[in-house]
């Protein structure tokens, strides 16, 4: 024990040292490998490999973050698990989640217990099992030396989403700008933008604006807008009428 805890210590000194122009918030058990990390990070007792954290990143304890990006001001809750993921600036992803092969965009709220990028199974085939299909040895062992079904489908996960907790998406589905996916939903089809979706398996409730709304916030795409711009526009965007912010953005930033 003794042992183990003055190797952490050397650890913290040295990564303390190496990335003294970060300002980052070390946590005796962290791991960082091969991965750029820029400033302003908190980060707690996680794992971080082959990854882009850009500036005021905050990853909680015991996550694992591998072959992925994490764009400004993001965060990651504890017992979270991202992996070959891009996560856009100003999403959080509350605890206890797990994305795999995810595209993720901006301005994101994610609730607890996400789970998507399970892969999937062949189901036209003799056998579902992928011992028969599939090279990795899932089990250990493989009868094939070739890959025979696409295991893995890149989830895309839009911009401004809120997705509750306890949700499930499928492999290669595509949640639309603006929508809202209920707690404990099962989504196994694309949602469209700006619809609220929920049940097992989801299904449309209704859309959150009126199709002539919707199309102009579509074609405006606040969410690329600078953080000053956004900044500005914050009483506007903040209340329920969206015609506001439209005759905002066309007055100032469209037409200014």
């Amino acid at each position: 024990m003794r042992v183990k805890l003055a190797e952490d210590c050397l650890w913290f000194l040295y990564q303390s040292a190496k990335y003294k122009n970060s300002a980052i918030s070390f946590s005796f058990g962290s791991r960082l490998k091969k991965s750029h990390l820029d400033r302003d990070l908190k980060i707690g007792k996680s794992s971080i490999y082959n990854s882009k954290i850009e500036n005021n990143v905050s990853i909680g304890d015991r996550c694992n973050i591998f072959n992925s990006c994490l764009e400004s001001y993001t965060s990651v809750y504890s017992e979270s698990n991202i992996i070959d993921c891009t996560i856009g600036r100003f999403t959080y992803i509350a605890g206890q989640s797990n994305l795999n092969l995810v595209k993720v965009g901006k301005f994101c709220s994610i609730g607890s217990h996400l789970l998507c990028g399970n892969g999937e199974h062949p189901t036209d085939f003799v056998s579902t099992h992928p011992v028969f299909f599939s090279s990795l040895q899932q089990c250990g062992v493989s009868f094939t030396d070739n890959n025979l079904f696409e295991e893995r489908k890149e989830i895309i996960i839009g911009n401004d989403v809120w997705i509750g907790s306890r949700v499930f998406i499928r492999d290669g589905v595509k949640i639309g700008n603006g929508a809202i996916v209920g707690a404990g939903s099962v989504v196994v089809k694309d949602v469209p933008d700006y619809a609220i979706v929920g049940g097992v398996p989801a299904k449309a409730i209704r859309y959150r604006f009126t199709e002539d709304l919707i199309k102009k916030l579509q074609s405006i795409e606040w969410w690329n807008l600078s953080e000053e711009n956004l900044r500005a526009a914050q009483p506007l965007i903040a209340q329920p009428d969206i015609q506001l912010f439209i005759s905002w953005y066309e007055h100032n930033i469209a037409n200014p």
